[in-house]
């Protein structure tokens, strides 16, 4: 392993001194012409020079990193979720820490202790499902805090921490309308004018939105959504999976899927019965990270808008440390629907 180069090393290499160096190194201003500075950066480049991040530290107050701790990092929103914040992290010159709560309210509660300890400058919280059912605890972890705290996609209203997140209410919406012109290009003719759900237990926030987007636009077009065609979920494949029996076998033939995943895993069990997406039964899902992935792009989805999502998480969380003392604040992305090959006739 070779000696770590120091900025006394270029400073010595060029003949200037390591104030000027660290100057030119960090873009600020200082006194010499455009072909010294110039000269500074090759020659820095050069010897591989890396700033000593613990002592930059010291200095600025600030470790130029932040945490993300998420419910299920196999979950491929959240996967998506962390490659976009990280895009816009290191655009800034920061770093993200990932950690997985396994939708874990114990779990979650060490990380934030554990993340923050790494001394992140801020945290990136999607709070377990375990956590939302517990709010009063997770919100006193939330205020002990050391570091700023953004919730994002869960409990994103808490009034106390910042929160970014999507229009649930209206991604449901658009999910109905989609169904709902489904039925009229002659789905219903074709003996499946029953329409159904596979929804997540409503303790997050984010389901019961999602629902009443979806219920309430069926009911005002004067479709029914039966109890037997609702059916409980928990954002995994397989759960889409277990599901498509039941709604298959209560002649259900357009469905809404809280997410992608068990939109995929409904998909499956259809086609594994020898029916066929869309002509027995339509299919929408929600997030459209699976393009990301390479995976299906035929689905007919509400998109989340990722990169958008993490482009405003991160200017909430610069905002907070400009403006620590300044009242938490909710920022909301607009869904839109991806139109693509598993609706019947749309």
């Amino acid at each position: 392993m070779g000696t770590r180069v120091t900025l006394k090393d270029v400073a010595a290499a060029v003949g200037v001194s390591p104030a000027t160096v660290s100057l030119v190194l960090n873009g600020k201003p200082v006194r010499i012409s455009d072909e010294r500075r110039a000269q500074i950066q090759k020659v820095a480049s050069s010897m591989r020079y890396r700033p000593n991040q613990a002592a930059r530290a010291l200095v600025t107050r600030r470790s130029n990193m932040v945490g993300l701790v998420v419910p299920d990092i196999e979950n491929m929103f959240f996967s998506s979720l962390f490659k976009a914040l990280e895009d816009v992290a290191i655009r800034d010159g920061y770093s993200v820490i990932v950690a997985n709560s396994d939708d874990s309210r114990e779990r979650e509660r060490s990380l934030i202790c554990g993340v923050s300890a790494r001394g992140v400058d801020g945290l990136f919280l999607v709070p377990a499902l375990q956590s939302c059912a517990q709010e009063a605890a997770l919100r006193r972890d939330v205020e002990e805090c050391p570091c700023p705290v953004v919730f994002v996609d869960r409990l994103v209203d808490s009034g106390y921490c910042d929160g970014v997140g999507v229009d649930n209410k209206e991604g449901g919406r658009l999910a109905a309308e989609v169904l709902i012109d489904s039925l009229a290009a002659g789905a219903r003719d074709a003996g499946k004018g029953r329409v159904g759900c596979v929804c997540v237990e409503r303790t997050d926030g984010i389901s019961d939105l999602r629902f009443r987007g979806f219920a309430d636009a069926l009911a005002k077009a004067g479709v029914p959504l039966d109890a037997e065609c609702i059916v409980k979920g928990d954002y995994r494949y397989s759960s889409g999976y277990e599901a498509a029996d039941r709604l298959l076998d209560a002649g259900v033939g357009a469905v809404f899927c809280e997410n992608d995943l068990m939109a995929m895993g409904l998909r499956r069990r259809v086609e594994e019965r020898g029916l066929h997406v869309p002509e027995d039964m339509s299919i929408v899902g929600y997030d459209d990270v699976l393009p990301r992935f390479g995976l299906l792009n035929d689905l007919t989805t509400i998109s989340q808008n990722v990169d958008a999502l993490a482009a405003e998480c991160w200017s909430v969380v610069r905002e907070r440390f400009a403006k620590p003392k300044a009242p938490a604040r909710t920022s909301r992305i607009q869904p839109h629907l991806v139109t693509r090959s598993t609706v019947f006739g749309v």
